[in-house]
């Protein structure tokens, strides 16, 4: 077999396995911030880590393996965007998704804000709070696979007693394997292209 002059100096791949199962988490909010997005768009943008047991950092690890493997490409997986109501097909579900989510944060962490008032992002830093995570269905640049995404956020509380039902894995339209999947707090349809 043929030599390649760099071998000494190409690194190896990581033996972690950088595959995160479909489950529930602990996680702990790094930094929340809002971003726009198009058409006017607005979503509550957080930026996150798993905190406990086995996968604990993840996204950080994950993060700093790529950056090694693929330097200025790499992405931060860790982050869950929860879109603001700006009228429109989604205006409610959007009401009731934000709502929820700050309020589980809340609830977790013994929060004293109201929500229904201006807040800075910076409150919610190194609050902890359940997410459930699941598989989907991707089709990248010619490439098919699953992939696990952040699903949405359960309390602490309801992570420790097991009280969450952990979703079917969402397909895309047209594959072989898709089945109906309900939204995760029952007011979108799979198909709703919000991205978690």
């Amino acid at each position: 077999m043929r030599a390649f002059s760099n071998y000494d100096s190409v690194s190896e791949y990581s033996e972690v396995n950088f595959k995160l199962p479909a489950g529930a988490y602990e996680i702990e909010i790094i930094r929340a911030e809002e971003q726009n997005g198009a058409n006017n768009s607005c979503a509550l943008c957080l930026l996150f880590d798993i905190s406990e047991g086995e996968y604990k950092a993840f996204f950080k690890n994950k993060f700093d393996s790529d950056r090694k493997s693929f330097p200025g490409k790499a992405k931060y997986k860790g982050v869950l965007r929860v879109w603001y109501p700006n009228g429109g097909e989604y205006a409610e579900s959007n009401e009731k998704r934000l709502k929820t989510t700050l309020e589980r944060i809340k609830k977790s962490n013994n929060l004293n804000i109201d929500f229904s008032k201006e807040w800075d992002g910076k409150a919610l830093k190194g609050c902890k709070v359940g997410m459930i995570f699941q598989e989907q269905e991707y089709d990248y640049e010619g490439r098919q696979g699953m992939s696990t995404q952040p699903y949405g956020v359960i309390t602490l509380e309801a992570l420790k007693e097991g009280k969450f039902t952990l979703p079917k894995p969402k397909y895309l339209k047209g594959s072989s394997a898709s089945q109906p999947s309900a939204g995760f707090y029952d007011e979108v349809s799979a198909d709703d292209g919000l991205p978690f």
